[in-house]
């Protein structure tokens, strides 16, 4: 069993809203009846561009939109899902009997998908079918233990986010949208609080706390992660 990781630069709906908007990144969720879609960009002005146009992109789908909320960098929209294997690589996958992890992110016309494959035949498909809608980069390719599929699914947003405050979450969200973790980095702190009208000591304390705060939260998957690890080597080496 592999996680595969892969890069595709298609034609398909949502890839096309990113390529129209490369300054948004979009995150999606999609459960068969429901596509839930967040837009994030450091540019407002171009998020309401969108908005002004979802009815338009949903249309493309046959879709209708169910809820939409604008909330600074981000909104979050919800869709009447229309997936097919013709305009959706997540239904694709599962046509190969292979899982996809949310969310799949799209920015800059290239989308971002996760998928687990049982076995090496059911990607050599889904890897087939993918080709011919556009370019395929595998970007990363992991062994899974058998009990390691269990543990990559049962981290929740609430483990991750739930002992911050807003203002934390809302920091650290409006930071890592405007590059501030990059490296290098794509802002500085200080214009960051001055586009934000917060003094940069106060935005340095919530971020800095949201930091320590997922830090901690996270700290007992990178060691199931490392135990995981630790135990395939020492399968390969027995």
């Amino acid at each position: 069993m592999e996680e595969i990781v892969l890069k595709l630069g298609h034609e398909l709906p949502f890839n096309n809203v990113s390529r129209l908007f490369p300054e948004t990144r979009i995150y999606r969720w999609c459960n068969s009846q429901v596509d839930y879609l967040e837009f994030e960009s450091p540019d407002p002005a171009e998020l309401e561009k969108i908005r002004l146009r979802l009815a338009e992109f949903a249309g493309h789908l046959h879709s209708s939109i169910i809820f939409s909320s604008t909330n600074g960098t981000v909104m979050t929209t919800m869709v009447t899902c229309r997936c097919s294997n013709a305009n959706s690589t997540v239904r694709m996958t599962e046509s190969a009997d292979c899982l996809w992890k949310a969310p799949v992110t799209y920015s800059g016309g290239y989308e971002t998908l996760t998928v687990i494959s049982p076995e090496n035949q059911n990607f050599r498909n889904l890897y087939s079918s993918l080709k011919n809608i556009g370019s395929v980069d595998i970007v990363r390719k992991t062994r899974l233990l058998p009990n390691a599929l269990r543990d990559s699914y049962t981290i929740s947003l609430s483990d991750l986010f739930g002992n911050m405050t807003q203002k934390q979450a809302g920091n650290l969200a409006t930071a890592a949208a405007a590059g501030y973790f990059d490296i290098p980095k794509g802002v500085t702190l200080e214009s960051l609080a001055g586009r934000e009208k917060i003094s940069q000591s106060t935005l340095q304390e919530h971020v800095s706390k949201a930091e320590s705060k997922l830090m901690q939260a996270v700290t007992p998957y990178i060691r199931l992660y490392v135990s995981s690890v630790l135990r395939l080597s020492t399968e390969q080496n027995m």
